[in-house]
């Protein structure tokens, strides 16, 4: 599957003075290009280097603009291989984000939060290209039990970049909301995340942890978060306990692309 050249850009035009941000712009018009049907299923790409000579714009710039694409699901990238058009599929999501902090309380229920551990390390290499950091870069780890009215109900694993939230750990992240911390204290604002939800076997730890009766599953939520500006900014992995927890997504049908041809 080779990637063909880069005639089908060309018509691209990018508008610097637009108040529409350019990563946008550009996402919008890959997009159109989607929906026309110039770049089918199995499409790859043109490198980084190509796309950023050929709209004049940094390596970040498009990397914000394919972190849209990826979010729609109308691209995905494959190591070795590139950034690919995927087929159509349907997306299921929530109609409004919120923290566990922020559901347990819409739910009526008090939040509580309990740190096993709060460390800066080097991240892996996969977690360093989902947040473009340099070798040298670290994330903040942290792990909590969230519960919900004294009940342990989720075991969390989250990452951040370093750069984003310094200080951290001067923060008590056991009696407060991280994203009230990343809001008020950093203005980070988290705009959109994406979910990946499946059912685990739990192991001993996560047993323990969650006082899990016996023969019970756990609902492993993947997430990645991202703020206003399409920048990721968190890493999480939450274990729900599959007796207390249930996920219900809200989907629309439409029959248009999910990316509008003009606006912001």
């Amino acid at each position: 599957m080779s990637t063909p050249a880069i005639t089908p850009f060309s018509s691209i035009r990018i508008d610097k003075d637009a108040s529409t941000p350019i990563y946008r712009q550009i996402a919008e018009a890959i997009g159109s290009l989607l929906a026309s049907g110039v770049l089918p299923p199995g499409y790859v790409l043109p490198p980084e280097r190509v796309l950023c000579a050929q709209f004049g714009i940094s390596r970040m710039t498009l990397r914000q603009a394919r972190s849209l694409l990826d979010r729609e699901g109308l691209v995905n990238s494959r190591r070795g291989v590139g950034t690919v058009v995927t087929l159509s599929r349907l997306r299921k999501q929530q109609p409004e984000a919120l923290s566990f902090t922020e559901e347990i309380r819409a739910r009526g229920g008090h939040p509580e939060s309990r740190l096993i551990s709060l460390d800066l390390a080097i991240p892996t290499p996969s977690v360093r290209d989902f947040f473009e950091l340099h070798e040298q870069q670290k994330v903040y780890e942290v792990q909590r039990v969230r519960l919900k009215d004294g009940e342990p109900l989720a075991l969390e694993f989250a990452r951040l970049p370093e750069r984003l939230c310094p200080a951290l750990e001067r923060f008590d992240l056991a009696r407060s909301s991280l994203y009230e911390i990343l809001e008020r204290s950093y203005g980070i604002r988290i705009e959109t995340w994406d979910e990946d939800i499946s059912a685990e076997v739990p192991n001993s730890q996560q047993r323990k942890l969650l006082s899990l009766p016996a023969r019970t599953a756990v609902l492993v939520v993947n997430r990645k978060t991202y703020m206003e500006d399409g920048r990721p900014v968190e890493l999480t992995r939450s274990v729900y306990r599959g007796d207390r927890y249930s996920a219900i997504a809200h989907s629309i049908r439409k029959s248009k692309s999910i990316l509008p041809a003009t606006g912001s």
